[in-house]
């Protein structure tokens, strides 16, 4: 990706200093490359783009601030790869409180307090439900109802947005949503807890 001597030298000083002209063309460079780039990485390409366009609104709500020291598209790179990671990571930890809240959905019956005396219902966290149960009912009502058909019903995106008559991309943002609020609620869990009660 390197400057070819054909490509216009974007000036960090005037970006620095404002010049929306100035940004345009580095964001016109470089925005293309960065999606493929990061798509390469996390194998999404609506995300890689929302990871890019995330990336360029930081840099220029930032300019004022920017130092760089290595060049321009050096910095562009990394800063989208760093992104790319950090977005691998939190799905990472989404899938894992996913499966969670899916398997004890699942097994609801088996939490019930009045069958605290089966060897089964010793193995679970029935203070972990609870929790989770709190969380989904403080939901907002459209974000409690996608999140309860993908995660419960095991509905797909387009499932759901047909089920309530919304798009593919609002099931996405109210699942992310629901997630966050989620992560929040349980953030406070630790599962070694049930490995110490049983030792």
């Amino acid at each position: 990706m390197q400057n070819n001597g054909l490509e216009p030298r974007i000036s960090v000083e005037k970006i620095k200093q404002g010049d929306a002209d100035e940004f345009e063309r580095m964001f016109r460079l470089y925005y293309k490359r960065m999606c493929i780039y990061a798509e390469n990485i996390i194998e999404d390409c609506l995300e890689a783009e929302e990871i890019v366009c995330n990336m360029f609104v930081r840099l220029w709500e930032k300019r004022e601030q920017l130092n760089i020291r290595v060049s321009l598209e050096s910095y562009i790179v990394s800063s989208v790869h760093n992104a790319a990671l950090n977005y691998l990571k939190h799905l990472e930890i989404e899938n894992r409180y996913r499966e969670k809240v899916r398997y004890r959905l699942k097994h609801i019956d088996l939490l019930n307090p009045e069958g605290l005396d089966t060897p089964l219902t010793d193995m679970l966290d029935r203070e972990l439900y609870e929790q989770i149960e709190k969380a989904i009912a403080a939901l907002p009502p459209q974000c409690r109802e996608v999140f309860v058909s993908h995660m419960m019903y095991e509905l797909s995106y387009e499932e759901v947005a047909e089920k309530l008559n919304i798009s593919i991309n609002t099931v996405r943002t109210q699942i992310t949503r629901a997630m966050k609020k989620m992560r929040a609620a349980l953030a406070a869990y630790d599962p070694r807890r049930l490995s110490n009660k049983k030792g």
